[in-house]
């Protein structure tokens, strides 16, 4: 009777000479990196869109704090006089009398530069009075320069606008260049009283 022929089995294991699985400290080191840079440039991105979103909202609030005197003139039959209280630290409007519905002040956030970029009174910005940026909604729904002001050549104190009237707003960091890309707000009333605004790119 024949035995079969079988082959030495080699009893060393394979496994025995493959490589511990697992990273090595330098590869830890370069994911980590890699983790902690894609996270900044991600941070950065979402803060500047944040810090832009939030000058757009400055102009959407200042249009409807403006269109708020408009409805305050109709309702209590009186001229609403608006003016810029204060730049520093932060941009504070009034209206005056005091409304009977919403806020008499309107404070944007101190982020927000409403002196750097304005027009002067006599380059189609507010008329100024007693060094305050002023304009008047009449009962009529019109747009007035408040009596005794310095404004435009083509304007007179007393009287109905007849240019449109621009107040421009931007954000600080833009100014000092940390915030990009550089724009403004143009926040815009016309000698009908009627409030918008438009970004204009520097």
């Amino acid at each position: 009777m024949a035995v079969a022929h079988t082959p030495p089995v080699n009893s060393v294991s394979n496994t025995a000479r493959r490589p511990a699985a697992g990273f090595t400290l330098i590869e830890v080191l370069i994911v980590l990196f890699i983790l902690g840079l894609v996270t900044t440039i991600a941070v950065v991105q979402v803060n500047s869109y944040w810090q832009r979103a939030r000058l757009q909202t400055a102009a959407g609030d200042l249009r409807t704090f403006l269109q708020n005197a408009y409805s305050e003139a109709v309702a209590q039959h009186t001229a609403m006089t608006v003016s810029l209280q204060q730049t520093t630290p932060a941009c504070v409007f009034q209206v005056a009398p005091p409304p009977l519905k919403g806020p008499s002040t309107l404070t944007l956030p101190d982020v927000i530069d409403c002196a750097t970029l304005n027009p002067d009174a006599t380059s189609g910005g507010w008329p100024v009075v007693a060094s305050l940026p002023t304009v008047v909604c009449s009962q009529t729904g019109l747009t007035f320069v408040p009596a005794g002001a310095t404004c435009a050549s083509t304007e007179t104190p007393g009287a109905q606008v007849r240019e449109v009237k621009t107040l421009a707003i931007t954000h600080k960091r833009m100014i000092d260049g940390s915030l990009s890309p550089y724009t403004r707000f143009d926040v815009q009333l016309f000698p009908i009283w009627n409030v918008s605004y438009r970004k204009v790119l520097l």
